[in-house]
Order: structure tokens, then sequence, then C-alpha cells
């Protein structure tokens, strides 16, 4: 079968549900999937029959459930309450159900970035270590810097935002209160080998703003994790335009993922080759 297979559901009555029943979309869950529908609840025993829940072992089977938004006024088609599809799990892929990582964010985590950062370390497997050096281009108020400082890294954040206090306060963090279009260089440590960048603005923008900084950071590092806005969902239609444009700063290993903490966003992780 192919790497991912994809049925679209749309809204069905008791009066068609005979007809339904022999369309290749519904032979996995046999049940109403209209809005009203998934309120209160779904049939899960379909599901359930592809096998035991838990992280996926590779060459595994696993269900993907995609929920409309109900209030999405950008939906083309907002009768299409889900979409339920099937993929066999390989090395690139997240294990865990929702593809993510079970990652609980702290209480006095500043922002919802703690989980991002620790969701993307976990798909992409990205060693990341104590003693190492990591910067964040637009890192206010710090949530995905207090995550690193708890492993042991040192944090150079850059932002004209404040850093939340306690995230200020941790060992091994310093705050640069600087536009990242003026800064330079020899701003940042020696070596850095780790480079996080969640700026609030068009990727290709942000791609725009540190390409001044790449040639001097690329030597050292060990990768990077763009967090890059769709401000409106034109710019997916940019994303392999973008990939080519980050593998040509050095960092051709170049991977997409929308992880579950992710907004109106994906995550990028770029790495040297090899």
């Amino acid at each position: 079968m192919p790497s991912a297979t994809v049925w679209e559901f749309r809204a069905i009555t008791a009066t068609d549900r005979s007809t339904a029943q022999n369309a290749p979309w519904s032979r996995m869950a046999m049940t109403d999937v209209s809005t009203q529908a998934w309120r209160g609840g779904v049939d899960v025993d379909a599901w359930q029959a592809i096998g035991p829940g838990g992280p996926a072992e590779v060459g595994e089977l696993v269900a993907d459930l995609i929920l409309a938004p109900e209030d999405d006024p950008m939906a083309d088609e907002p009768e299409v309450a889900a979409w339920i599809g099937l993929h066999r799990h390989d090395a690139s892929r997240a294990a865990e159900p929702g593809g993510g990582a079970p990652t609980d964010m702290p209480l006095d985590a500043p922002s919802h970035a703690f989980c991002k950062i620790e969701e993307a370390i976990a798909w992409a497997q990205l060693p990341m270590e104590a003693g190492q050096c990591a910067v964040e281009l637009g890192a206010a108020p710090g949530g995905a810097v207090l995550a690193l400082a708890r492993r042991g890294l040192d944090v150079v954040a850059v932002d004209l935002g404040d850093l939340a206090a306690q995230v200020l306060a941790s060992p091994g963090v310093t705050h640069l209160a600087k536009k990242v279009g003026s800064l330079g260089r020899a701003d940042l440590p020696a070596r850095v080998d780790w480079l996080l960048v969640d700026m609030n603005l068009a990727p290709q923008v942000v791609l725009h703003e540190i390409a001044h900084l790449l040639p001097g950071l690329v030597p050292t590092l060990r990768g990077a994790v763009f967090t890059l806005k769709l401000p409106d969902w034109a710019v997916v239609d940019e994303l392999p335009r973008l990939v080519a444009q980050i593998a040509a700063f050095g960092l051709p290993d170049v991977r997409l993922r929308h992880l579950p903490s992710n907004r109106r966003e994906v995550c990028c992780v770029a790495r040297p080759a090899r």
C-alpha cells in the first residue's frame, strides 16, 4: 500500500447510510461523521481492530484522524467533518499517538513554546545535550529557552521583548535585547550548536532577516529548528521554495512537520549533511 492513504468523510444521514457503506471512505468506521456525531462520540471498534494503542513500531499500521474546525472561515468545504486515513509507521514519523511526544508543560513555563521545542526534539531525535550552546531568535517570553536551560544547555535568547523572570533567572540563560536585523556574528558565542527561530513574521521575511547570520553559524551548527508561521494558506504553496532556501544556507537535511503544539505554523528541522 502507499505510505499514506486518506479517505474523506462527509456528513451522512441514516437514510443514505446503506449507500454510503459501500464507499471506500466508509470502510474504516461505520458511523455518522457529521459535526453533531463527533460531539457525541464516535464508535471506535473499527479503529481498535487495527491493533493495540501506544507508541507505534516500525511497520505497524497506524490510523490517522483529522477533525475540521467548526468555525474555520477559510474552509473550502465546511460540510466535511473529518478525514480518516492510514499509514505504515517508519522512522520519519512520530511514534506517539497524536504525532507528538508526551510532553507536560510545567506550571512556570511562560508559553507553549516549551512544548513545541520538546516535541521537535522528540520527533526529529535531536541530540541536544547539557553543555551545548543554543541561540533562539524571537525568544520572548522564553518557553523554549526554559526547556533548553532545564536540559542543561547554555541559551542566548535574542528578542527586544522581556523574558519571564523565572526564565531569566535560570542558569545558563543570557538575554540579548536586540533586533535580529542588527545582530552581528560577533554578538553571539564563538560556538553555537543549535539555532532556534520563532519570529512572529512571515517565513519569507524571517529567512531574509537571518540570512546574514547563517554563514558564520553553520560551521559549528548541529541543527536548526524553525517555526514557520502561516499567515495565510498561500504560504503552504511556498514551503518547497522555503525548504530549498534553508537547504542553501548549508543545512541540506530539511524536514517539516506540524506538531501537536503548533498552531497555524509548521516546525522545520534543518541539519548539516550527514
